[in-house]
């Protein structure tokens, strides 16, 4: 039996001379094969060696800092995406006054050109339908940058009109006013026609303190409604520019390839049936702007 490990025979304080010896050579054979490993020394340095620990954190964090800089920025979340990611704005909303009082203002499809009769236009169609106090102004050839003629030369522009009505007549003061068009706009620039629709919406406001203005953009027939697209949206950025309910019958699609025909007058204007469709889905959009 070997009892507690020592060579047999072999003195205490022997054994404990033979087992530091053993230590001292594991050592030297350590620091030997890291000298071999290493030639620069244990410390390392730039060419390679070893980081020191705040070497190492340092870089460590500079790659954190451009990895954060190359990631793209977050998506925004759909509470707070703008309206253009999202879809258009809400539409501003009209409050009814107690004693509504309106002015109906536009170029021929307020005139009522194509009908049988004029009192079978859109426009008046929706005044009896109302029923409320109505003036109605509707010029062929003009919109709100166009004053009418084949050189924009007539002076009938909206803004201008408008004006006029206040200047002529003080004792109608409307509360609620109704700007048809943007057919004749399209002879204009996009840009112009959307700040003549602001300026006019304004303009208005300033007339007459307290109107509630409604645009209703181009309404016509196909093959035109589809030329008539980039001005409707000019049409569209002026009235969202002044806060100001749109109607948008070209992006409704209220007039199709296959409807159409049964709604054309003379490929410009609607028949006394396509006012009537206008007025009928005029008073749908009303309904919706009011309720």
């Amino acid at each position: 039996m070997r009892g507690n490990g020592r060579r047999p025979g072999a003195p205490a304080g022997e054994w404990v001379k033979y087992a530091a010896l053993v230590v001292l050579a594991v050592a030297a054979f350590g620091v030997a094969a890291l000298a071999l490993l290493n030639p620069n020394g244990l410390g390392g340095d730039e060419s390679g060696g070893a980081v020191p620990p705040a070497a190492a954190s340092t870089q460590v964090g500079a790659t954190a800092a451009a990895t954060a800089t190359a990631a793209p920025p977050p998506t925004a979340s759909p509470a707070t995406a703008s309206p253009t990611a999202s879809g258009p704005a809400r539409q501003p909303k009209i409050e009814l006054p107690a004693n509504p009082v309106l002015l109906i203002l536009g170029d021929s499809y307020t005139f009522g050109d194509g009908a049988d009769q004029p009192q079978e236009g859109w426009a008046y169609l929706v005044a009896d339908s109302l029923g409320y106090p109505t003036n109605i102004d509707g010029r062929g050839g003009t919109g709100f940058a166009w004053g009418g003629g084949a050189r924009d030369d007539q002076g009938g522009e909206y803004e201008v009109r408008l004006r006029q009505t206040a200047a002529a007549n003080p004792a109608f003061v409307p509360n609620l006013l109704i700007l048809q068009g943007g057919q004749n706009d399209a002879q204009a620039d996009a840009a112009e026609v959307t700040a003549a629709t602001r300026q006019t919406i304004e303009a208005a406001r300033r007339f007459w303190p307290g109107v509630q203005v409604v645009v209703m953009g181009p309404s016509a027939p196909q093959p035109l409604a589809g030329d008539l697209r980039e001005v409707n949206n000019a049409v569209r950025a002026g009235a969202d520019a002044a806060h100001a309910p749109f109607i948008d019958a070209i992006a409704a699609g209220w007039f199709t390839d296959a409807n159409s025909p049964g709604f054309d007058a003379d490929g410009a204007h609607p028949n006394s049936a396509g006012h009537a469709y206008i007025a009928g889905k005029f008073l749908e959009s009303w309904a919706g702007l009011t309720e």
